[in-house]
């Protein structure tokens, strides 16, 4: 069962008890330990409790491939619905998964973590076709999820955030889940509670995510800045960012020159058209953006977008160099750029 983006936050307070096993996976992976987190406390009290709770890894269930079986039968000792977690899950156990659920047992729910799998993993084709097992995706905060994030961190601390502060966050902040909460919790504790937080204080304090390496990317193949780009990528790589990753974000700046671009086309002057996108375009870079959006026509666009595109369906073939992909794809749009001139 596949379940939805908007349904995810009440399926997890339901504590899925008509479920067998839940894959939570995605390239969020502090996503995906928050949301296997809530979902572990609805169904036990305890978590730390030997009797109700199993903790298995991958390598465990593929040395042992009953050990599943036996851990998802076992009776609970005190009538409590049981749980069983299983880190690092993969399609090697789609097999062994789809056996031990056969005759599903629904005295306890099994939560396996993974990384970001592919529509046709196996692993995540069957969660998404079995009655009796989810499937709940992990991708990265948009603006809006992340505006909901902040509420909820600096209400907890009752702390009132400016509306400049607030864009900075929602524009450095969102390719972790675990790092966004870090950074947010760390800049209320600075505050302190009841405190107001200004645009000075984030960007004193929220510096050093990987959201503001991947901006630096974007900002500088579409600039055309060749020497930028190599650095800018080589701390992408120095912190663990995926190819695949990166692409996506230099594909989410060119859709945004794209909307901006066809507003201008419609009437609008630079400035208008920076404001109207959603999020607006952060005061910092307005500039850079500006000078991008009058360079760059639809049809640039267009081929950068596809270039783009191809990149990452490239990456997503078995054995692909993904790495020398990304570089060559990045360095395309580059030049792009400067022919643009």
């Amino acid at each position: 069962m596949k379940i939805g983006n908007a349904q995810i936050d009440s399926f997890i307070a339901s504590g899925a008890p008509e479920m067998g096993a839940v894959l939570i996976y995605g390239p969020d992976s502090g996503l995906v330990n928050e949301r296997a987190g809530r979902l572990a406390k609805k169904v036990a009290s305890d978590l730390n409790d030997p009797f109700n709770v199993s903790s298995l890894s991958q390598s465990d269930i593929l040395d042992d491939p009953a050990l599943l079986a036996d851990n998802l039968n076992a009776l609970s000792m005190t009538g409590e619905r049981r749980l069983v977690m299983i880190s690092d899950a993969s399609e090697r156990l789609a097999v062994i998964l789809e056996e031990a659920l056969r005759e599903p047992n629904l005295q306890t729910l099994a939560i396996l973590q993974s990384g970001d799998l592919k529509p046709r993993n196996k692993l995540r084709a069957f969660a998404e076709g079995a009655e009796t097992v989810a499937a709940l995706p992990c991708y990265a905060d948009d603006s809006r999820s992340l505006g909901r994030l902040i509420d909820e961190v600096f209400g907890a601390h009752k702390v009132v955030c400016d509306p400049a502060a607030q864009n900075f966050l929602e524009q450095n902040l969102g390719s972790d889940r675990g790092i966004s909460r870090s950074e947010l919790e760390k800049l209320a504790l600075y505050i302190g509670d009841g405190g107001h937080v200004s645009f000075d204080d984030a960007a004193l304090l929220v510096g050093d995510n990987s959201t503001m390496t991947l901006t630096d990317v974007a900002f500088n193949a579409a600039g055309g800045d060749a020497a930028r780009l190599d650095r800018s990528l080589s701390r992408c790589l120095m912190e663990d960012i995926a190819p695949v990753a990166i692409l996506r974000a230099v594909s989410g700046h060119f859709l945004r020159l794209q909307i901006g671009a066809e507003k201008v086309r419609s009437g609008d002057t630079p400035e208008q058209a920076m404001k109207a996108l959603r999020p607006p375009v952060f005061f910092k870079v307005q500039d850079q953006f500006r000078g991008q959006l009058q360079r760059w026509r639809s049809p640039q666009i267009a081929r950068g977008l596809s270039l783009l595109l191809s990149a990452e369906q490239e990456c997503k073939r078995t054995g692909a160099p993904d790495l020398a992909i990304c570089g060559r794809t990045l360095h395309q749009l580059a030049a792009l750029a400067r022919a643009s001139r």
